[in-house]
């Protein structure tokens, strides 16, 4: 099956790209006009065609959490934010942390409508697990998961003997660890403070030194091991201080995700715990010094942390709220926005969306628009402002810290391996 696309606009040039089954097999200028065999033709009529987006941190749930989502609908989600390839973190239930919970989620997996990988979830108990896994080489294995602290479920790593083992192991095997590097024993110190335990808060209670500390630790194994590391979703200047001396390596990696880099603390009084998140919203200052970490290179990649729980569990007491919210429909139209507004370029975005994590996380074939290449490619509205709905997601979870913000850039239509999903049709 040949399709062809015409009048694309890329960020670099105006291109037909002609698709055969699932990749890439020409590409030329809307001026050339020399593609003349396909079997149908689709007018893009200069809408934006970038790569689709890549997201290397995704909460799919589903299994025993499915009334919170699943990979159906976490899937649909990924389509309708023009996202072609999703990778789901191992702190569901059960963990992902054993051959035999692997293989239950890879079962549940087969629902996707998109491409994906799981991570391995790292235990004080399951290195030797751990190992038995990579061995066999699993192509659907993205990474090992750790958690420095406590973050609605998963097991913590404390003994740093036991981090730098993991970290060998990994690099045993080629495979990235990538950490959620606030450290508990920071976080411990505030649970016994004067401190009322509210959303206001949530800031200090979950404090910027765990950040901090947790970063410097992950820095200094990862450097002494020589192993790939990244740290999930950064949220303070310090952290991309310590970060950007390694701007150069290609062992020591940063996510950042597009709520951390856009919204802050401030947002909290209006929204409540729909806005808890681990970390948490920070500081008006943060935001900008992430901004001009994305634009001078210091951040690697966008990853939505996407963390769907139902609306009754959200709307509960500070306490008992749990942590996270959705991301998947929402990452690309705050991010064009952010483009329009001049906070970084096009290019930029592209690189951090979808190119930086291929070349990281070692994909191959997508990332980036060229022959050869799978047809992973999001289509896109420029100029189609409107406010974003969540009664309008995909996701089962229906609530947005990003609620009724007005954007610019609407996803049309998303492409994975050459399929066409529209995306008022899914």
């Amino acid at each position: 099956m040949k399709t062809l696309l015409k009048n694309c606009v890329t960020h670099r040039s105006v291109l037909n790209i002609l698709i055969e089954d699932e990749k890439i097999a020409a590409l030329e200028p809307v001026s050339d006009q020399k593609i003349s065999s396909y079997d149908r033709m689709i007018d893009i009529g200069d809408a934006l065609v970038i790569p689709a987006m890549i997201d290397p941190h995704v909460h799919v749930r589903d299994l025993e959490l499915s009334y919170k989502e699943d990979w159906t609908s976490a899937s649909k989600a990924a389509l309708a934010g023009g996202i072609a390839t999703i990778f789901d973190m191992p702190n569901t239930r059960p963990a992902t942390v054993d051959r035999a919970s692997l293989d239950l989620k890879r079962k549940a997996a087969e629902k996707s409508l998109v491409q994906y990988k799981f991570y391995l979830g790292a235990t004080s108990k399951n290195i030797d697990i751990l190992n038995e896994i990579l061995k066999d080489e699993p192509e659907d294995i993205a990474g090992i998961k750790v958690f420095l602290a406590a973050s609605n479920s998963n097991e913590i790593i404390k003994d740093r003997k036991y981090l730098k083992r993991i970290f060998e192991l990994a690099g045993k095997f080629n495979k990235i660890v990538v950490v959620h590097a606030e450290l508990q024993s920071c976080l411990d110190i505030w649970k016994v403070s004067d401190l009322k335990h509210n959303i206001l808060n949530h800031n200090e209670l979950r404090n910027r030194m765990s950040a901090i500390e947790g970063t410097k630790i992950c820095i200094d194994a990862a450097y002494e091991i020589g192993n790939k590391m990244s740290l999930a979703h950064i949220s303070t200047q310090e952290e991309i201080e310590c970060i950007s001396i390694f701007k150069n390596s290609d062992r020591i990696f940063c996510e950042l995700t597009p709520h951390h880099l856009l919204l802050n603390s401030r947002i909290l009084s209006k929204i409540g715990n729909i806005g808890k998140v681990n970390p948490p919203l920070r500081t008006a200052k943060d935001n900008e010094v992430l901004a001009t970490a994305v634009r001078l290179g210091f951040v690697d990649y966008i990853g939505t942390d996407h963390a769907p729980h139902t609306l009754a569990e959200k709307l509960q007491d500070y306490e008992s709220a749990p942590s996270g919210f959705p991301g998947l429909e929402t990452a690309l139209p705050v991010l064009l926005t952010a483009v329009r507004e001049g906070t970084f370029g096009l290019e930029k975005m592209i690189e951090i969306t979808s190119g930086r994590a291929a070349e990281i996380f070692e994909l191959k074939n997508t990332g980036e628009i060229k022959v050869g290449n799978y047809a992973d490619l999001a289509v896109i509205d420029r100029d189609v402002k409107y406010k974003i709905d969540p009664q309008n997601f995909l996701t089962k979870a229906k609530y947005s810290p990003f609620a009724a913000k007005e954007v610019t850039g609407k996803v049309l239509k998303t492409f994975v391996k050459g399929k066409m999903y529209e995306c008022e049709k899914l």
